[in-house]
């Protein structure tokens, strides 16, 4: 038996279809490492002169635990010229900021390793350059995400974290906003909802509920939601963030164990620079994969229900 669910803040539809997890399968996902160890990454302490220069950096360069610098190859650029118009496509210049937060000057080390006092100055430093960024007149959208594996689109296996400044708002960002912003916020009501129900749960504190959302896209999603109406993550305090590191860091330790060398984005959900919005943070395991039903009609099929998700994490 199948169903479909719709994303009440983006209209995107799932299918959730569990048998699909029992199809055969013939094909093995092995990826090989180009170059194992530290030699020549250019994110590893005592390499620094292969990046940027630091834009923050919390201590001299054989002491460092967390650095900032310019992404070499940004997908965006201060530097990025005007471009000229024609008549039928819309076009705009790629005019913003591209940074690298490396959260580890070791090589091997992942996040799920990670105290949540670490993740707690992570987020701190993150949330300070998101402020620094959102002062920038040509930056309208912020998104701060990190690949954790190569299923994940990473590119450099030493940790790191994403942050750019784009000058346009993502239509899934402005579909979400429409939808929290008609009366009292939707996001809010969702949790209210979701609390009543109480079957998307997985765990909460005083200040964060994580929840496997109705509409999954992906097996095992989870979002983490602040219990307040957050506009956005500038506006998270330092208590709020200590918070969010803690049920962060137990999450992570079910995630890591969904399978062996498992593959998951964090990105934080934002809305447009100086708007309203219910700012969270999800993090979607890569497994399983878009196909050609996904690219067709923008809708996903899930075979894992968001409420067995959860009970399985509830058990971990």
């Amino acid at each position: 038996m199948s169903e479909l669910r719709r994303n009440p803040f983006t209209g995107e539809w799932t299918l959730c279809a569990e048998n699909r997890k029992n199809r055969p399968y013939e094909f093995l996902h092995k990826t090989e490492v180009k170059a194992k160890g530290s030699e020549g990454c250019p994110f590893c302490s005592g390499h620094e002169e292969k990046t940027t220069a630091p834009l923050y950096q919390d201590g001299d360069d054989d002491s460092w635990q967390i650095r900032v610098f310019p992404n070499m190859f940004p997908a965006v650029s201060k530097e990025a010229k005007a471009l000229a118009q024609n008549s039928f496509y819309e076009l705009i210049s790629g005019k913003g900021q591209h940074e690298v937060l490396v959260d580890t000057p070791h090589h091997e080390v992942t996040i799920d390793q990670f105290s949540a006092e670490r993740l707690a100055k992570i987020f701190a430093v993150l949330q300070q350059r998101y402020c620094k960024m959102m002062a920038e007149e040509d930056v309208k959208f912020i998104q701060i995400f990190k690949n954790c594996g190569p299923s994940a689109g990473m590119s450099i296996r030493h940790s790191h974290w994403q942050i750019l400044g784009l000058p346009m708002v993502p239509q899934r960002e402005e579909l979400m906003r429409g939808h929290m912003q008609q009366g009292d916020c939707l996001f809010c009501k969702m949790l209210q909802f979701e609390k009543e129900q109480d079957l998307r749960i997985v765990m909460e504190n005083n200040d964060f509920l994580a929840i496997t959302p109705y509409a999954s896209r992906f097996p095992y999603e989870l979002w983490i939601c602040p219990k307040r109406h957050i506009s956005t993550f500038a506006n998270v305090t330092e208590g709020e963030l200590e918070e969010l590191a803690v049920l962060l860091q137990e999450i992570l330790q079910k995630v890591c164990v969904l399978k062996e060398d498992v593959g998951y984005n964090i990105c934080l959900i934002d809305g447009e620079v100086s708007g309203d919005f219910h700012w969270h943070l999800e993090i979607l395991p890569r497994i399983g994969g878009f196909a050609g039903f996904e690219f067709a009609t923008g809708s996903y099929i899930n075979s894992v229900l968001p409420e067995q998700a959860a009970a399985y994490y509830r058990k971990k």
